[in-house]
């Protein structure tokens, strides 16, 4: 059967989103560089900024995984970065806070180009990606990070943190014979010598040298079937936020792992985000 229909008209249900790949935001002396990709929607209008942060245990990162999950979200009125960062292989910790404070500095210095508003900036990571999320989190206020890498400035400081399992206190956890390679990588050395480093790399150590309203809003989740980074880890940090009065929610994900895929592929996950963000970054 042949038939031709119409539709009514109305206006569009999202915004049309372009990939800008392979930007550069950082180059160092020994030639090596950080790229990001950016999702930016077709606006005239300023809009918010969310900065993704890839896990793989620093030190495996993919900037180009989870593209199509997050450009549903960057439909909703987000330009979404997509960012790199120095690898615990070639550089110990804190390089990997840097690059990332660097690539949110870089956006700020920015923002006219990619049609950001840069009052209205959150982050948002799985596993070592979390764990750098929360920590630009907790130190935007210490303006000595941001005296560290390019695009100084400008504030490195963010309006609200996704924190998908990450890893909070090394020294807690992450004691066994396969997790001692990476965590001496990423201490720049055996963990009972980098105590000072270890404690850099706890967000809670940061959160006492903060007046509690300079802490931005997080939002915690965490599958209570992780054998990667004990769930643990996540109440940990949501401990320490509520205790300073922050703005913390933390959700115990049942018969979940630490895959991302399973976090990225869950609609009710996904609209918590969007409405944590939609209220953090749009005030709606």
């Amino acid at each position: 059967m042949s038939e031709i229909k119409h539709l009514a008209h109305q206006t569009e249900d999202g915004y049309f989103v372009q990939l800008i790949p392979d930007v550069q935001f950082a180059r160092f002396a020994n030639g090596q560089s950080l790229k990001m990709n950016i999702l930016r929607p077709v606006s005239d209008l300023p809009l918010p900024l969310i900065v993704w942060v890839v896990g793989g245990a620093w030190v495996d990162i993919d900037p180009y995984k989870h593209i199509p999950a997050l450009s549903k979200l960057a439909r909703q009125g987000y330009v979404i970065a997509c960012v790199e960062y120095r690898t615990v292989n070639k550089a110990p910790f804190p390089a990997q806070l840097e690059d990332i404070k660097t690539a949110i500095r870089f956006l700020r210095a920015h923002a006219l180009d990619y049609h950001i508003d840069p009052e209205h900036i959150g982050i948002w990571g799985h596993s070592a990606g979390a764990h750098l999320s929360a920590l630009v989190g907790v130190t935007g206020e210490q303006a000595e990070w941001d005296q560290q890498g390019q695009w100084q400035g400008h504030s490195s400081s963010v309006k609200a943190v996704v924190d998908f399992a990450g890893p909070i206190d090394i020294q807690a956890d992450f004691q066994s014979e396969y997790e001692l390679p990476v965590i001496s990588l990423l201490m720049g050395g055996p963990l009972r010598h980098k105590i000072d480093t270890a404690d850099q790399s706890n967000p809670i150590h940061h959160l006492a040298s903060h007046i509690p309203a300079h802490v931005p809003p997080f939002l915690i989740m965490h599958g209570d079937q992780d054998q990667v980074v004990p769930a643990r880890q996540s109440q940990f940090l949501y401990d320490a936020l509520a205790a300073i009065s922050a703005e913390v929610t933390l959700y115990i994900l049942e018969g979940v792992g630490h895959s991302s895929t399973t976090f990225m592929t869950r609609n009710d996950v996904l609209e918590i985000v969007s409405e944590f963000f939609a209220r953090h970054l749009k005030g709606s």
